[in-house]
Formats: C-alpha cells, structure tokens, sequence
C-alpha cells in the first residue's frame, strides 16, 4: 500500500492548532517525531513527507514544484480543521511558502503564520546545484562540505546511499524552482529563522523574507549551523511553540 504524504504521531485531542513541518533536501518527515511530546498538548504536528525516503522509499522522488503541491495540497487542506502555522526548514520553506499560497488562493485557508528556517527568500536562490554531473560520492561529500547535509551522513555509507536518490530529487527541484509573483503575499506574520554558523544563509539572505509578507515579520538567529533545528530541537520547539501560541485567542 502506498503512504501518503501527511504523517502524524498521536496528536493530543485537546489540541488548538496545528504545526506543518517541511523538512530539508534529502530528508523525510521522521525528524519531527519526537516534536509532538515537545509541543505540549495544544499543538498537534503535521509533518509532510514527500516521496523516494523513509516510509516512501519505493516511489520515485519528485523533481519539481507542481508536482510536489498537486500532491499534497488536497490532503492537507481536507486535514485542516484547526488554524495552522507552517514550519518548513531549508528546502521545506521554499515548499511551505509555495503551499501556503495555494491554500490561501484555492481553498481560502491562509497559514495563521509562517517559519521560514536556513532558507534563502524565494527571489535569492542562488545558482543552480552540478548535481547531474556528480557520482553519488561527490554528490554527498559536496554537500557535506556545504553544510547542507550532515557530517554524519557522509560517513557512513549506507546513510549516504539512503540520501543520495531523494537529494537528487530535491536537487532537480530546487534548480527548476522559479519565484513566484508577489500577487498574493502571505497575509500572516513571518518568521525568518537561521543558525549563527550558516554560511549559506545569513542575515542578508533571511533579511529578504520580510518582502514575501504583508504581515510582521521577525528575524531569529539559533545557535548553529544550518542544522541548528536538529542539533538544539528543545530551544526551536520552545520558540515555535511560543511563535504559535502567540497567534492563536485565548482559551474562553
């Protein structure tokens, strides 16, 4: 049987909203499993898993962004009977922001809020990735170098052969990725988050976010790298959790 693209652990009946996670190039949704206890009882997590890794590993990944939305735009829009915020890190923002727009645009279900993490705003991509051109090994010590991937993976070969077919998916999709007109922006407040020690994306680059909203944006630098998320997840849950909260009425 094939998995679909929402995966959930258990979230609390009592919960008031919800939290959709996008993860980074190269990675799935199990990332954020042990999120859902760190949240608490009124956050239930959402995670988008996307195919060719972990639990949909024998479909093929997908190599652009239509392909992506016409995926899991229906079933997350039916899955929203809460407000929600969208979370994505690194490649996962780029999918969220896409998401959100056509969810506000097609469904009327505008995000309550929206965290951009490691990520460069949509116009400030950069140059398109070799990766055609590169073995699988060249492919994982690249990114590794880059800081994209973690060191971990490029030492030990079996992690490294599990990310390399999803990444070249990613890879296709994040070269072919084109920014999308300003009409409409996200009528929510934005969050542009990065690790101190990113170089890929600093302060300028997250700076530029502020222009994809018209509601307030704020800026937060973590301690660490590009995977800062992973490496302290109990100071970005309690941000997020705090991010979240804060958008939501109180209890009556």
């Amino acid at each position: 049987m094939t998995a679909g693209p929402l995966v959930e652990w258990d979230p609390p009946r009592t919960a008031t909203a919800l939290l959709v996670c996008l993860p980074h190039a190269g990675s799935g949704a199990f990332q954020f499993r042990s999120w859902q206890e760190l949240l608490g009882p009124d956050i239930a997590l959402l995670a988008v898993q996307l195919p060719g890794r972990e639990n949909r590993w024998r479909e093929e990944p997908a190599t652009g962004m239509a392909e992506v939305l016409d995926e899991v735009a229906a079933p997350l829009a039916a899955r929203l009977d809460l407000p929600y915020v969208m979370f994505g890190h690194s490649m996962g923002a780029l999918i969220g922001y896409e998401l959100a727009r056509l969810l506000g645009r097609k469904e009327g279900r505008w995000p309550s809020g929206f965290v951009a993490s490691a990520c460069r705003a949509p116009d400030d991509q950069g140059e398109p990735s070799n990766t055609p051109g590169l073995t699988d090994e060249q492919l994982v010590a690249e990114l590794v170098a880059d800081g994209v991937v973690p060191a971990a993976v490029g030492a030990n070969s079996r992690l490294a052969a599990a990310v390399t077919r999803p990444l070249r998916g990613d890879s296709a999709l994040c070269d072919s990725y084109r920014p999308p007109g300003t009409d409409p922006l996200l009528p929510c407040p934005l969050g542009a988050w990065r690790g101190q020690d990113d170089e890929g994306v600093t302060d300028g680059h997250i700076r530029k976010w502020q222009q994809w909203t018209t509601g307030p944006s704020a800026l937060r630098t973590f301690p660490g790298d590009h995977f800062y998320h992973l490496d302290a997840p109990h100071q970005v849950i309690a941000e997020l959790r705090t991010f979240v909260t804060d958008l939501l009425p109180p209890r009556s």
